[in-house]
């Protein structure tokens, strides 16, 4: 098959038999995703294919017999979270974040927006639709509560992209009406809104994608997203290269100050 070929059957299916189409047809970067590896399938080794399924951690492919106690209530979810966020929720570099660390209002929120198909994604929205909401905060309170992961890799891009990314970063760019990041990711010590995520130390691809997304409007998210939308579309490809550089180039716990949490993402948004 062409490339072009495989993404239309992965994206929109094959009517009359058990193919379905992709979930969130908004994520045409994860239909491509899935022909990259279609296209790789058959000269894969099984070494690399149990990588690419179950995930790798510090001490290598993630097994079945390392994986959680059948006796933890989370059992097989938090095993399954594991294959692309990692046993001890560090991610991996790409499209799967870093999730050890956030706020539990924010890890919740962007589960429920999956769920309610408010934030757009062929792999999480099933997932999170088929999860029940006392799963869903244990999930959320969970990944909140592990260590942040000390990252072992240091930023290899080069000083005047980490320059540019932190003078945007710390003061926007108020000619073209985008605010700073700071205000609401940090780093600063003054409180955040919990329900802002913390992206110092996550990984620059997943970063950039992420501002790719919303430039598109093809993201999606709780409310809050809105803001990104406007601040994101004004951005340029420069400035979205320099900003996920200097945010992944810091300490993951260079902004740990937030506001009292909730567990219902609600109770914050009334506010």
């Amino acid at each position: 098959w062409e490339p072009q070929e495989l993404f239309w059957i992965v994206r929109n299916g094959v009517k009359f038999t058990a193919m379905p189409a992709w979930p969130a047809t908004e994520r045409a970067d994860e239909v491509w995703a899935m022909v990259a590896f279609l296209q790789a399938l058959p000269g894969m080794s099984a070494r690399r294919y149990r990588e690419l399924a179950l995930g790798v951690d510090s001490h290598g492919p993630m097994t079945v017999e390392r994986a959680t106690p059948q006796d933890d209530p989370l059992g097989a979810v938090l095993d399954d979270c594991a294959r692309c966020h990692a046993l001890d929720g560090g991610g991996r570099e790409g499209a799967f974040p870093r999730l050890a660390g956030q706020s539990q209002a924010y890890l919740l929120g962007a589960l429920q927006a999956y769920a309610d198909e408010k934030r757009y994604s062929g792999i999480m929205q099933p997932i999170a639709a088929a999860l029940e909401p006392p799963v869903m905060r244990a999930l959320a309170r969970h990944y909140a509560e592990l260590p942040v992961p000390t990252r072992a890799d240091h930023s290899s891009a080069p000083a005047d992209a980490l320059a540019q990314g932190q003078a945007v970063a710390e003061r926007g760019v108020p000619e073209r009406g985008i605010p700073s990041c700071v205000h609401c990711h940090g780093p600063k010590r003054s409180p955040r809104n919990p329900m802002y995520p913390s992206i110092a130390g996550q990984h620059a691809g997943y970063l950039k994608q992420q501002l790719e997304l919303f430039t598109a409007g093809k993201r999606g998210g709780s409310e809050y997203a809105q803001v990104m939308h406007s601040a994101a579309q004004r951005l340029t490809p420069e400035q979205m290269q320099a900003l996920a550089a200097y945010y992944a180039s810091l300490s993951a716990d260079a902004s740990p100050a937030l506001a009292e949490e909730q567990d219902d993402p609600s109770a914050v948004q009334q506010r």
